[in-house]
């Protein structure tokens, strides 16, 4: 939000939801497995079933991912990529053939998900929350 007169203007309804994201953590503490993923993607309305590259290591992934994403575009596969961190927005984190995820959408389906948590009890974190957003 800027500062206009002295004041700070209202957050828009993207950043509300960002910002709400970005401190669930001091809520809900890092569980280790794929229970709270799993839970949020049985309850979510359009479960993913699609072929997936999962890349894993320490070092390096970001930039093999992006390079399979537009290897596979090349040969003219819709891909959808994921992958963190972000290094200036953080729609960056999740794409379908290059185009980041728009505000719109972050902004209608952030708050499902943060809905699903509350009447579900799932105590979803940062990490979990991104991963099924991106789903």
């Amino acid at each position: 939000a800027e500062i206009v007169m002295g004041r700070r203007a209202p957050l828009s309804a993207y950043e509300a939801a960002v910002r709400k994201l970005y401190q669930v953590n001091m809520w809900n503490p890092v569980k280790l497995g794929l229970e709270n993923v799993e839970r949020l993607c049985g309850l979510s309305p359009r479960p993913l079933s699609v072929p997936i590259v999962h890349i894993a290591g320490t070092n390096g992934k970001g930039s093999v991912a992006w390079k399979i994403s537009h290897g596979m575009r090349a040969a003219g596969y819709k891909t959808g990529l994921f992958v963190s961190p972000h290094v200036s927005s953080f729609r960056e984190r999740m794409q379908v053939d290059g185009q980041l995820i728009s505000e719109s959408s972050v902004e209608t389906l952030l708050p499902k998900l943060f809905a699903l948590c509350e009447e579900h009890g799932v105590p979803a974190t940062f990490f979990e929350l991104t991963t099924v957003l991106a789903f």
